[in-house]
């Protein structure tokens, strides 16, 4: 069944640790303000609880009975979780998970994994938590399978992340699979969130990397070219659509980027060429024609400039867990 809307469940205990809560419902408050059509909601295993610091929410909704298809759980975590975590209300909440989570989408950040894990949603999963309590998931769950020095892991329906601040990054990825990486970027430029990390290693995004600026028009032609990767913009096309000369334009980048209008374009086009290695089953030669590139030749060599490995080893080195 299709939902236009998607339904967010935070699942919320005692000793929720804040910004594990927080950062995640921030994205997605941006999310909705900015047009994408989602519910938020606080549900839990008592009506009130105290997160850890001493803030009180109340009147939490309960458990779901039943979950739609494209909802989307998430587990926050908390200190000394697994001696937190059993107590009655997280006993209840396993069992809930188990018994109501079928295909759903489930975002855990830091400790909320050993929930997930206990329900039996990291089963044969490839998953990461916080770098203390790696270990000690290890020896409690050997059948989930736990990657070490990662933000955040991506496994089919299920999304990790090593916690606290990395918690936005996940919900940064997230909006961006599920709504688009343009409502994604201008959610991370509200939130002050320029230097975006990615789930397999701490890289910048070229998405976002170069839009710590406040220049409104620069946005615009930043945004064209993002979003027509294909295209080959002339300097004149693209100065036409802000109004000014193409020396202007051109003043403009260097002041405000550091680069020339081509040197972003390309850091784009090998941004969107490296989402398609990972994520599609193309060819080399099609990927190039997708990035705008007019033949495999010509993208190779300007992958070079940007990666010291090949397309097919960065392709081999990359791809998502099966």
């Amino acid at each position: 069944m299709t939902h236009s809307y998607t339904n967010f469940y935070f699942v919320l205990l005692a000793q929720t640790l804040p910004l594990d809560f927080a950062g995640p419902l921030q994205v997605l408050l941006e999310a909705k303000r900015q047009g994408v059509k989602l519910d938020i909601r606080y549900v839990s295993a008592s009506n009130s609880l105290e997160l850890d610091g001493g803030l009180q929410l109340q009147a939490l909704s309960a458990l779901p009975s039943k979950l739609n298809d494209n909802d989307v759980l998430i587990l926050p975590g908390c200190n000394n979780a697994f001696h937190t975590f059993d107590n009655a209300q997280s006993k209840q909440v396993v069992e809930w998970l188990k018994t109501t989570v079928t295909s759903q989408t489930v975002l855990t950040i830091c400790s909320g994994a050993i929930l997930a894990a206990r329900a039996g949603l990291l089963k044969h999963k490839y998953y990461t938590t916080h770098y203390q309590l790696i270990e000690k998931m290890r020896v409690a769950f050997p059948e989930c399978k736990a990657l070490e020095n990662r933000i955040f892991v991506d496994d089919k329906n299920i999304l990790s992340s090593a916690g606290i601040s990395s918690g936005i990054d996940m919900a940064l990825y997230f909006v961006a699979s599920r709504f688009g990486e343009k409502i994604s970027a201008s959610i991370a430029q509200e939130m002050l969130v320029y230097f975006r990390r990615t789930g397999h290693e701490p890289q910048l995004s070229a998405w976002l990397k170069h839009r710590n600026h406040m220049h409104q028009a620069i946005h615009i032609v930043q945004d064209t070219i993002c979003e027509n990767v294909a295209e080959n913009f002339t300097n004149k096309a693209l100065a036409a659509l802000v109004f000014v000369s193409e020396r202007q334009l051109s003043r403009l980048f260097s002041m405000h980027l550091g680069l020339t209008i081509g040197e972003y374009t390309a850091q784009i086009k090998v941004a969107r060429a490296k989402e398609l290695l990972q994520k599609s089953t193309h060819t080399i030669e099609v990927i190039a024609q997708q990035c705008g590139y007019s033949s495999s030749r010509h993208f190779r060599r300007a992958w070079t400039k940007y990666e010291r490995t090949t397309p097919q080893v960065f392709r081999q080195n990359h791809r998502a867990p099966e």
